[in-house]
């Protein structure tokens, strides 16, 4: 297969063909299937028998889906001698699993309760999305502490009792000596220090039942004593829970009440927490010295606490508090400790800046960012607005209330509707400097700041002055270099199409200009243009969307910034950022040679700088073959890189033990799911996971990587996926599927699932064969390079005898939905298409919003994915010419499509275009609303119905299928909903639409 993939890489680098050209005329409907509209739509396709199933396998279905497993959170030990991690179904109670990474020793069947959770309510805020949290090792690697979720009958129990509060987690320790496991109910949270192992903190739960004393009677006794007297207004508090520090291997705990925060700092020579009771009873913020068990004070008194935190040394800690603040509206202070103070002095807390210290209209944000920086030289602290008085709730009944859209505001309306929460708590970084006993407001309503180690540079950001063009897609940003003690800015780079970025060791500023990367020395204000000189291009040499093409990227620094790593396509380069010494292709042109992507890896997240004394990292991936794997090189020398391990097949998630030359990553095929592998080489693992042994008893078919010409004679590659036990003897019917390109995912493993995309293993057990083409772009012509990329695709397929010219089918979801309708308007070679998600109308889809983000459109028609390149008063034929609508009376194809009414990215209006214009021309159409659903649906029952649909409607159009009910007459708004709860008396049948038929 290489070889072949070879020649097409060749082939890409010759002229095109005339006949390749030829093989498209757009301005008319392909005619390789001519296909009238029938009277009966549901009699169009004669019945089709799917192969019968492999002998032993079982029938792929959604109950199916729900049982297939995932693996999460796993993580090694520092010693590199376990590995943690849990085991969920979509649907259902998961497992912790503790394993050796040599031997057979595993603790397997820890119960971890219910974490295969389905989405009950459609959201696409991803806190709806409920994920398990990691389980996390000591750092001595003796114990694993988790979490522990409630079990599924006590969720579903308490779901059921509307109101009844959510059942508690607890928490579990797992001694990896002998698999004990200990567990711990109604916990909150818990920590452990970075470094040691010694101790384990956790909060637990409020238990106390917040109900009148004396039961009934005693509210009944309150009520006839008459009113309570009035409480005087005072600050609202959040009042804290016990805290539990025990000693692991004893399992003695110390118990700490009233603790709203706590931590530990990374060396685990302290314990530090804040107390706040309602009796004001030991108020205050503490450190314990865990060595001794002596508690110190920083700061006593009855007030709110937050954001405790250490430095990286554990020498220092800082905080904000209102304390002697009894006002309705406290205002904070930060202070500051040092936890090793000057001889004779008393370790307690100092108030480094007061509430009259803030600027006007400005107040120390109780809530914002608290930190040190990484060498601890200076202190990160945060300022909010002064919250504006609430219009009261009745005060507008019979005023005017309206939103204002002014033609110069920086965002629109929408935007600031989204974007209100973070506005109304909207913060302002500071910075404390110890040397000078001084603090600088760094940012403000314009600037964005990245703050360099040391805190001595700071790099700001400024594109508010661009946001007005930003609205179409030509936004700029201003750079700055910030002084952390007056504040004032220096100019770095103006109206920058990109970002720029702060190296680690805070010497340099780069960024990407003019298609070359430049170096900005942060000392002397040099400019140096780094790759200008070098015979290959640094920016993406594939992107086809009106718009400047983006860089590959930087793959790290060394130390001190001496060198800077910079990616071309294939290759990486090793540069001097000063512009002193010559640039060096580090890997040697070996990737561009071989066509191989070689992109840097760190596996030592902890320290900003790769490490020049050994052996740098690189993944690898074929660009044709989609091979990947794992190779070597070093930075300085001048040697070619060294191969550790490549295969056809996805390696992922390389991890590296913090303490032990162990590793731990997966390894997937189409059919292998992604377990975990582990050993003391990257080049020989092991397997020590097994998540999903029942895949062996169901259907699996085959990926391949196919090719083409595509219509203006450029070499295209799709992936087609055929059924088990295919027969190349016999005609299958045909799914089409699409995106811009997915052949990257060859070697990706497909679990059984189903929702609005299509799953190939799955649409494989029904007998299809599916394929997905890939699509190369020009300019001003996305509806035409799809037609031209992905139809030809499909003949060359036809070509081969196993794909049934009569059964084919198309869909596509979103941007692949659009292509699909617009496919169906010039080619009628399509029995039955989905295209869900869809623009129709780019001339309205232009001036429509993106709810989700609150963006107007106008950017991706003009510089990105619509791929229009201008305005709509620019290039008007364009936007009619992409778009469906005004072809759709060219449509002999039946569609199903899904346009929800809550999408976030297309406006659902463009699914009632759709609706409305087949309907006026009598084309068969479905659409289905999810109501109050996303852009991909997200409620469970949802994506399982659009799937369902989707199946069906395929089956009934390509596979001669009777039809089910809703295709033959509809669900009526009366009868909303009935056929997803069993009724006791079924609806009247209702009258069947006229041109239908009534099924059988």
């Amino acid at each position: 297969m290489r070889s072949a993939l070879r020649a097409v890489r060749h082939a890409s680098r010759q002229p095109a063909s005339r006949a390749a050209a030829a093989l498209l005329c757009l301005a008319t409907p392909v005619t390789l299937q001519a296909q009238a509209t029938p009277a009966n739509p549901f009699t169009a396709v004669s019945r089709w028998t799917p192969p019968a199933l492999p002998a032993g396998k079982k029938p792929i279905t959604q109950d199916t889906y729900d049982e297939w497993r995932t693996i999460s959170g796993a993580s090694l030990s520092n010693d590199g001698k376990w590995v943690a991690y849990t085991v969920s179904p979509v649907v259902g109670e998961g497992n912790l699993v503790v394993r050796a990474t040599s031997g057979g020793a595993e603790y397997a069947g820890i119960a971890r309760g219910f974490t295969g959770r389905p989405q009950l309510q459609p959201s696409a805020d991803s806190a709806a999305q409920f994920s398990a949290a990691p389980a996390q090792f000591t750092a001595d690697s003796r114990f694993v502490v988790f979490t522990v979720y409630a079990s599924r009958a006590d969720v579903e129990r308490a779901r059921a009792r509307r109101g009844s509060p959510a059942p508690r987690n607890g928490m579990g320790i797992v001694n990896v000596a002998d698999g004990n496991v200990t567990r711990v109910a109604n916990v909150r949270s818990f920590r452990l220090a970075r470094n040691g192992g010694r101790y384990l903190a956790f909060q637990l739960e409020d238990t106390a039942a917040a109900r009148p004393a004396g039961g009934a009677n005693g509210v009944a006794a309150a009520a006839a004593q008459g009113p309570a007297p009035a409480v005087p207004a005072g600050p609202r508090r959040d009042y804290g829970t016990t805290l539990v520090l025990r000693e692991l291997a004893t399992g003695t705990d110390v118990r700490i009440d009233g603790v709203t925060n706590y931590a530990f700092d990374e060396n685990e020579q302290w314990l530090g927490y804040t107390v706040t009771t309602r009796d004001g009873t030991n108020n205050g913020a503490f450190v314990r010295n865990l060595n001794t068990g002596a508690v110190t004070t920083l700061l006593a008194g009855s007030a709110t606490y937050r954001g405790f935190t250490f430095d990286r040394a554990g020498k220092q800690v800082a905080f904000v508090s209102d304390v002697n603040d009894s006002t309705p509206r406290p205002r904070f202070s930060v202070y500051h400790a040092a936890l090793v103070p000057a001889k004779g002095k008393p370790v307690a807390a100092r108030r480094l800046v007061a509430p009259a210290d803030a600027p006007a209209g400005l107040l120390v944000a109780d809530r914002g960012q608290v930190g040190f920086t990484r060498e601890g030289n200076a202190l990160i602290f945060s300022f909010a607005n002064v919250p504006a008085d609430s219009i009261p709730a009745d005060s507008l009944v019979d005023k005017a209330v309206y939103d204002l859209w002014h033609w110069q505001d920086a965002q629109i309306m929408t935007q600031q509707k989204v974007t209100a929460n973070r506005d109304r708590n909207r913060t302002y970084t500071a910075l404390y400097t110890f040397a000078a006993n001084k603090w600088t407001q760094l940012t403000n309503d314009s600037l964005r700041v990245t703050i360099g180690n040391d805190g001595k540079r700071i790099l700001a950001l400024n594109s508010l002055q661009y946001a007005i063009p930003q609205f179409w897609g030509e936004g700029a940003t201003d750079v700055y270099l910030i002084d952390p003690l007056t504040g004032a800015r220096t100019l770095v780079a103006k109206q920058l199409d990109g970002q720029a970025q702060l190296s680690p060791g805070g010497n340099y500023v780069t960024w990407f200009e003019n298609g070359q990367w430049v170096a900005y020395a942060t000392a002397t204000g040099r400019k140096v243009v780094l790759t200008d000189k070098l015979p290959v291009k640094f920016q993406d040499e594939e992107f086809d969307s009106p718009d400047v093409p983006p860089p590959y990227g930087l793959g790290g620094w060394t130390e001190g910034d001496k060198r800077v790593l910079v990616y071309d396509r294939f290759d990486v380069w090793e540069i001097d950022p000063s512009g002193v010494a010559a640039a060096r292709n580090l890997t040697d042109g070996e990737g561009r040679r071989a066509g191989m992507t070689f992109r840097v890896i760190d596996l030592d997240r902890d320290d900003p700088f790769l490490d020049a004394k050994t052996p740098l990292l690189l993944r690898a991936v074929d660009t044709l073959s989609k091979a990947s794997g794992f190779w070597r090189d070093r930075i300085g020398v001048d040697a070619a890189p060294e191969k550790v391990v490549m295969a056809d097949r996805n390696f992922a998630g390389l991890q590296k033990a913090r303490n032990a030359e162990q590793y731990l990553l997966t390894q997937s095929t189409y059919h292998e799911f992604p377990d975990l592998w582990t050993g003391t080489s990257i080049a020989s693992t092991t397997k020590i996971s097994n998540a999903n042994p029942q895949g062996a008893e169901y259907p699996r078919g085959s990926v391949e990587l196919v090719s083409w010409l595509n219509g203006d004679g450029i070499p295209l590659r799709g992936l087609l996926y055929k059924p088990e036990n295919f027969d190349a003897s016999k005609q299958y019917p045909m799914i089409v599927y699409f995106y811009e390109k997915l052949t990257d995912g060859l070697h990706n493993y497909q679990a059984p699932s189903g929702r609005n995309t299509v799953n190939p293993l799955v649409y494989n057990s029904l007998g299809y064969v599916v394929f997905m083409p890939d699509i190369v772009y020009t300019d001003g012509q996305p509806g035409p390079s799809a037609a031209k990329s992905i139809i030809p695709g499909v003949q060359s397929l036809i070509q081969k005898g196993f794909v049934d010219p009569k059964r084919i089918g198309i869909t596509g979801q979103s941007w692949g939905g659009y292509q699909s309708a617009y496919l169906i308007t010039v080619t009628n070679m399509f029995a039955a298409a989905v295209p869900n998600a869809t623009v129709v109308n780019m001339t309205s889809a232009y001036g429509g919003i993106r709810w989700q983000s609150g963006l107007a459109r106008t950017f991706q028609y003009e510089h990105t994915q619509s791929r229009i390149g201008g305005s709509l008063w620019q290039y008007p034929e364009r936007y009619v010419e992409n778009s469906p609508l005004f072809r759709l009376d060219r449509v002999t194809t039946p569609v199903l499509f899904m346009a929800n009414d809550n999408d976030g990215a297309v406006p659902w209006y463009q699914g009632i275009e759709f609706y409305v214009a087949m309907r006026r021309l009598q084309k068969e159409a479905y659409m289905v609303v999810y109501n109050g659903d996303e852009h991909n649906p997200t409620k469970r029952a949802n994506q399982k119905d659009i799937d369902k649909k989707m199946q069906e409607f395929f089956a009934v159009k390509l596979q001669g299928a009777e039809a089910p009910s809703w295709m033959v007459r509809g669900i009526p708004f009366l009868e909303k909903g009935r056929d997803q709860v069993k009724m006791s008396t079924p609806p009247a049948r209702a009258t069947t639409p006229a041109g239908t038929s009534g099924g059988k």
